[in-house]
């Protein structure tokens, strides 16, 4: 597949926005030095949901026929998401049980990625696991692959939040 020029654009302007969401430092409304900080903060906000729609755009153009091709897709990708999420929850993990939080509850939330900045993985699991339903059952006639994403992150979106 070739390199697509405007979608490397929107992902580099995604990526210069998550970096510009860690250096703001959060403070009162208190100057207009403040106010410009926060309302900056605000904007690049929208950097999470645009990997998730480029990522959509791409993964909704895939051809899910038959059950092998779902599991296949399911095998490769969720891993590659929760691994990752569940080695760097270690830390948050180990400092609840050294505080004596609720054992139980924290390892739930570690193994559904709720430690607050994971929140996007989960999203991303869930959109993995939906995808090949709605593009089967729902959208199969009504719309193309790629904009059945849409549909699965308002979807994603109200279960979440």
């Amino acid at each position: 597949m070739q390199r697509n020029l405007y979608f490397d654009a929107l992902r580099g302007i995604a990526i210069l926005m998550v970096v510009a969401i860690h250096t703001f430092i959060a403070s009162e409304f208190d100057n207009y030095q403040s106010i410009c900080a926060i309302s900056m903060r605000e904007i690049c906000n929208v950097a999470v949901p645009l990997f998730l729609a480029i990522s959509g755009f791409f993964i909704g153009q895939k051809n899910f026929d038959n059950n092998s091709q779902t599991f296949k897709f399911w095998r490769r990708q969720i891993p590659k998401v929760y691994v990752p999420t569940l080695f760097w929850s270690i830390p948050y993990l180990a400092l609840a049980v050294f505080h004596q939080q609720s054992l139980l509850k924290n390892i739930l939330v570690f193994l559904l990625c709720g430690y607050s900045i994971y929140y996007f993985i989960a999203l991303i699991i869930q959109c993995y696991l939906l995808l090949p339903f709605i593009q089967k059952k729902m959208l199969n006639y009504a719309m193309g692959g790629g904009n059945s994403y849409f549909v699965i992150n308002l979807c994603c979106s109200n279960i979440l939040y």
